[in-house]
């Protein structure tokens, strides 16, 4: 199954409080749809993109920087904020940290992050051996990523390999974000699945003793693969309604902070 997608989605814009998803690292909104559309049909303005490099070629994601992506983001959130009261902020993996990024600068009225990847997994062979691969190979399949095991059962989202140079940029984003934590006081929300492979349980803590917000809650889940919001193969194998728990865990949450707080 191909889980590509290279539309952008827009809903209810009418609505005065606007939500913005943001996707993973070489994903697409394929990996939001279903957060989307749950939210959409709670009367949300939701705001879902691709970002700049996703959804079209791994040569234009391996071309992009990652100022692009804060940059991008910055102007959309932007754009939401002028058109409603209140904005919440959801990100998935590489979409969390952005998030985060936002919800440094942004008086937004909550923040939800899942599968966040801030300190990646592979430490030695992001941090030092692709600084220098990057230079010299192009891509890699995902799938080397992850144990033998795994590999044959896995399904990946967006682009089937890893595009090094764009790897080595969202490596230095997450040390340019990371600086900034500090400034986030937004009611958050981390989500984190015990069996995600991507993500390890460190990035929680980061996030969670970092950000100065008084409001700040961690769900952590136990069946859930690294793409939380999606129609989950393990969740539905597992708990056939873990996907729709966690679309709602996010619903209760917006509904609860949507009175206090305004994004102007």
């Amino acid at each position: 199954m191909k889980q590509f997608d290279i539309n952008n989605y827009k809903f209810n814009t009418n609505s005065k409080i606007g939500i913005y998803l943001i996707h993973g690292f070489t994903s697409t909104t394929y990996e939001l749809k279903v957060l989307a559309s749950f939210l959409k049909n709670k009367n949300y303005h939701v705001i879902l993109n691709n970002l700049p490099g996703h959804g079209t070629t791994i040569e234009d994601c391996n071309n992009s920087k990652y100022q692009d992506w804060l940059d991008y983001s910055k102007i959309e959130l932007a754009k939401l904020c002028s058109q409603t009261d209140s904005v919440f902020i959801v990100g998935c993996s590489m979409g969390g940290v952005i998030g985060l990024y936002l919800a440094s600068l942004f008086p937004i009225s909550g923040l939800i992050v899942g599968g966040v990847v801030l300190q990646f997994k592979l430490y030695f062979s992001t941090y030092y051996l692709n600084t220098v691969l990057c230079h010299f190979i192009k891509t890699r399949e995902k799938k080397l990523a992850f144990p033998k095991e795994l590999r044959d059962s896995m399904d990946f989202y967006g682009y089937q390999e890893y595009p090094l140079k764009a790897l080595n940029e969202f490596r230095k984003m997450n040390k340019f974000v990371k600086k900034n934590l500090h400034k986030i006081t937004a009611p958050s929300l981390i989500i984190h699945s015990n069996n995600d492979q991507v993500s390890i349980r460190q990035n929680v803590d980061i996030i969670y003793t970092r950000i100065k917000s008084q409001v700040k809650q961690i769900l952590e889940v136990k069946h859930a693969s690294h793409n939380l919001f999606d129609t989950n193969p393990m969740v539905s194998r597992l708990d056939p309604e873990g996907t729709f728990k966690f679309n709602l865990a996010v619903f209760m949450f917006l509904l609860f902070r949507s009175r206090s707080y305004s994004c102007r």
